[in-house]
């Protein structure tokens, strides 16, 4: 639409309509004043389908790592609100629930409560009264207690609920907190939120849209006949594309810059003391009996005790030293439940849950023997923690170092800030790592130490330093405010940050393009993580990740292998394979299957042999079930995608001009009776022929539904002329050839006709608009009753089956005796086959009924109550 000097009074009255339209639209939420954002595309799509899934239930929103699901969660979140909601769950791990708080209050304006059994419980009556109010209310917690909470107060009416990481409960018969959660929120409409929608098993699909809405798939058993037994994905990706919405990152790539990934490798040889303490370590570790290792955490223990030998021998020692305590008491012949001193340190090295309880198991009474054995393996630790000790420096620091020195150089060449983050598993291996680099020149405000413990001088300087420059943003929790203080000191002054896995939740330091991994995890995830916290988007620059290789060692070598080449971790624009991870369970599951190979195999061949059985497994497991798995989850291609953000792009230009173009029409407050206007000449040079223009708008009651500006001929007959028709000729009418008239009896017989027509035209357009999710929700139902007949036929089946095996069974019999027992059984199955099957018609009948009051009800919620076209001025021409 062009811009008008000449405003007339007929834009300045269909304008209020218009705004007042605009007001109304999902797009208006995107861009009010209180949103700090500038949504993409992927993100604005993502919003919208969200808005029209929720109508019939709610949608699994599943871009991949980095799009911003949060962000599009919080777009709706807003829309909600601006809709009506009141109140609003949202369930979470525990350790987001700071995070999503300050998330919704920066970006979105949104104040929420975190909630949990303690704060409840302080004023349950005050909490009660807060819940059950009419006031807007945001509620964050955890998975575990948002079912408490909806159980402890089942009075509240929930709106509205956000389930973020949802692939943690995807298994509805797995775990209670799903089961719980799933039971009490049947109704609610909601947005599940994960990256990992699909892992190795279509059933973590069943379990996520069965939250959406379980009639989508019916019962488990049905969910397996009809898209598992024969892979019949086409009709499963049918059914998915309305609940689940993804976007990968090579769909974003036209607009989103994604820097690249360049991988380096930092290559060293161990010293002669290193290698002697490593062959000591590997040999202790392979013993069948370890009495300074409970048996029930072995495995566990053991992976960690790996992964410091791996780090640093000064974090080995103190590892040592713990097993050391623990073989002295045994030897005492201390109980092992009280042998268990120092032993949590091994809790923060394992993402699985170790079982406490296998610290404290009863050792037999004590024997010489025992004793003897306990001695023997003393003496072991003893010398291996003597070996430990005469490593002065660790051939692996000087590594570090001359990457570092690599590093900067390259930085200080292309403009780039120095800055590096070294990534550690153990705090004793930081500490050592620091004290190096101090040695070699680095001063103290160049080095900056964090593990996520906040109790070194240092840190508490940076935070309380960082207090005083922050004055109002010091209300976000002590874990979250340290982390702020950290990362902008490691921005402005710091050179180098050694963090370990632990400390670097939540950190953002797409600022530094550097990357060295000391020591390397085996947990593909772990790594993609630490990599994560420099490439995301927002970095300008190549992410440079060097890695620090022992040459000597062919099985760290085939292990960083396989972590570069088949999970794709260090090369590339998008980071890990989506496809490659998808191969795991979890990452835990490949640290378990390289742990095995390094306890099993002793030569080069039986290392070489095992990496080759993984690497197939990986192939087999990874390339075939995973992709045909993982393409279940694209719902439309990589073109109908594309073209989908373009037409989000052009309906978002689209709707940024119209509130640009009606801004500029003067507002006017809209005529209060209906008004008469004439002018001459325009209907001739716009339709060739006269007749009347009908401005107004739709309503429901008092609720204006969207604006109207309709034409007709002189007889009454309706033009199909739409407003970007009309709009351009008004502007081209002048006020002062508008005047007012009296219609004759007949034209005002006319008019009345004509409104009725066009309201009846005004309804059809209403009707329309919902044909859409009427259609959907019709289908979804029908879909449910045609599945519910396919269970009842199923069982049938299994019954028939029952029948004839007894057959089957009696005909083969020998005796007597059991050829009579068995007629007497299937005598008995005929019979309940019989009156199962003489309840089909009513079963049937009853799911029809079902589904018919269903589809009745849901299209009654979304008719007006009292749709009426309202005309405010008739314009004759």
């Amino acid at each position: 639409m062009e811009s008008s000097e000449n405003r007339n009074r007929l834009l300045r009255q269909y304008r209020w309509f218009k705004c007042e339209e605009l007001k109304k639209s999902p797009f208006h939420f995107l861009f009010a004043s209180e949103s700090h954002l500038d949504p993409k595309p992927h993100q604005i799509n993502a919003f919208c389908t969200a808005v029209d899934a929720i109508k019939t239930g709610g949608i699994v929103l599943a871009d991949e790592v980095g799009l911003g699901k949060t962000i599009e969660a919080g777009l709706v979140l807003s829309y909600m609100r601006k809709s009506g909601a009141k109140k609003v769950l949202i369930a979470l791990p525990a350790s987001l629930r700071k995070q999503w708080e300050l998330e919704l209050d920066d970006k979105f304006n949104l104040k929420s409560v975190i909630l949990d059994r303690l704060t409840v419980e302080h004023d349950a009556e005050g909490w009660y009264k807060k819940l059950t109010d009419e006031s807007f209310l945001i509620v964050i917690t955890s998975y575990d207690y948002s079912s408490k909470l909806m159980k402890r107060f089942p009075d509240v009416k929930w709106d509205f609920l956000i389930i973020d990481e949802a692939h943690n409960l995807r298994n509805l018969n797995g775990t209670k907190r799903a089961k719980r959660l799933h039971e009490l929120s049947g109704g609610i409409p909601k947005i599940l939120l994960t990256a990992t929608p699909l892992q190795n098993s279509l059933m973590d699909l069943y379990g996520l849209v069965s939250f959406i809405d379980p009639r989508i798939f019916g019962s488990e058993q049905m969910f397996r006949h009809l898209y598992m037994k024969d892979e019949n994905y086409d009709d499963l990706k049918r059914e998915l594309t309305p609940v689940l919405y993804r976007t990968l990152r090579k769909d974003t790539a036209d607009y989103m810059h994604f820097a690249k990934r360049i991988c380096k490798t930092a290559d060293f040889e161990l010293s002669q003391d290193e290698i002697e303490l490593y062959k000591r370590v590997n040999q202790f570790l392979k013993r069948d009996n370890l009495y300074s290792i409970p048996t029930s955490n072995r495995g566990l223990v053991i992976l960690v005790i790996r992964k410091l030998m791996a780090s640093s021998s000064f974090a080995l020692v103190e590892t040592l030293e713990v097993l050391k305590k623990r073989l002295e008491k045994l030897h005492e012949g201390t109980r092992s439940a009280d042998a268990q001193e120092g032993f949590n340190l091994f809790w923060s090295f394992v993402e699985d849950e170790i079982d406490e309880s296998g610290f404290e198991e009863i050792e037999d009474a004590d024997t010489a023997a025992q004793k003897t054995c306990i001695q023997d393996e003393l003496d072991e630790v003893n010398a291996i923690i003597d070996a430990a000790m005469r490593v002065k420096t660790n051939s692996k620091v000087v590594a570090l170092k001359q990457a570092l020195e690599n590093g900067f150089s390259h930085q200080k060449n292309n403009g780039i800030a120095q800055k590096a983050v070294v990534f550690t598993e153990s705090k004793r291996t930081q500490n050592y790592i620091a004290a190096e680099l101090r040695k070699s020149g680095y001063s103290e405000e160049d080095i900056l130490q964090f593990n996520g413990d906040f109790d070194d001088t240092m840190t508490k300087g940076i935070y309380r330093a960082w207090q005083v420059k922050n004055p109002g943003n010091t209300d976000y929790g002590r874990n979250v405010e340290y982390k702020h203080a950290i990362v902008d000191y490691f921005k402005e002054n710091a050179k180098i940050l050694i963090s370990t896995d632990a400390g670097s939740e939540g950190l953002n330091l797409q600022f530094c393009n550097m990357v060295i991994n000391y020591d390397l995890p085996w947990n593909p995830m772990k790594i993609e993580q630490r990599i994560g916290r420099c490439h995301r988007y927002g970095q300008q620059n190549d992410v440079v990740a060097i890695n620090l290789l022992n040459t000597q060692n062919e099985a760290d070598k085939r292990v960083y292998e396989i972590l570069s080449k088949k999970f794709e971790l260090f090369e590339g624009v998008f980071g890990a394979s989506d496809i490659a991870l998808g191969v795991l369970e979890s990452g835990t599951s490949f640290e378990k299957m390289v742990l095995d190979i390094y306890q099993n195999c002793n030569t080069p061949d039986e290392f070489e042999r095992e990496f080759d059985k993984l690497d197939r497994k990986l192939n087999a497991k990874g390339y075939k079930n995973v992709r045909k798995l993982r393409d279940i989850l694209i719902t439309e291609s990589s073109g109908a995608k594309k073209q989908a953000l373009e037409r989000t792009k052009e309906n978002i230009d689209r709707y940024l001009q119209e509130v640009t173009y009606w801004d500029k029409v003067p507002s006017m407050d809209p005529v209060n009776d209906l008004q008469y206007w004439e002018v001459d000449d325009w209907g001739e040079q716009t339709v060739g022929a006269h007749g009347y223009l009908f401005l107004g708008a739709m309503y429901n009651n008092v609720d204006l539904l969207f604006p109207a500006l309709l034409l007709c001929d002189h007889e009454g007959r309706y033009i199909d002329f739409d407003e970007d028709d009309l709009v351009p000729e008004l502007e081209k009418i002048d006020d002062s050839a508008i005047r007012y008239f009296k219609p004759t009896a007949e034209e005002s017989t006319l008019f009345q006709e004509i409104n009725i027509n066009l309201g009846s035209e005004m309804l059809d357009r209403l009707e329309k608009q919902t044909e859409p999710v009427r259609e959907y929700n019709r289908r979804k139902i029908e879909n449910w009753i045609r599945i519910q007949s396919e269970q009842i036929e199923a069982q049938r089946q299994e019954m028939l089956a029952e029948v004839e095996a007894l057959h089957n069974e009696e005909r083969t019999s020998s005796s007597f005796y059991e050829k009579m027992d068995l007629r007497k059984k299937t005598a008995q199955k005929e019979k309940e086959l019989e009156v199962f099957q003489a309840s089909f018609p009513e079963r049937n009948n009853r799911f029809r009924t079902e589904g018919e009051r269903e589809i009745a009800e849901f299209n009654k919620n979304l008719e007006t109550d009292n749709p009426m076209l309202l005309i405010k001025i008739v314009l004759k021409f």
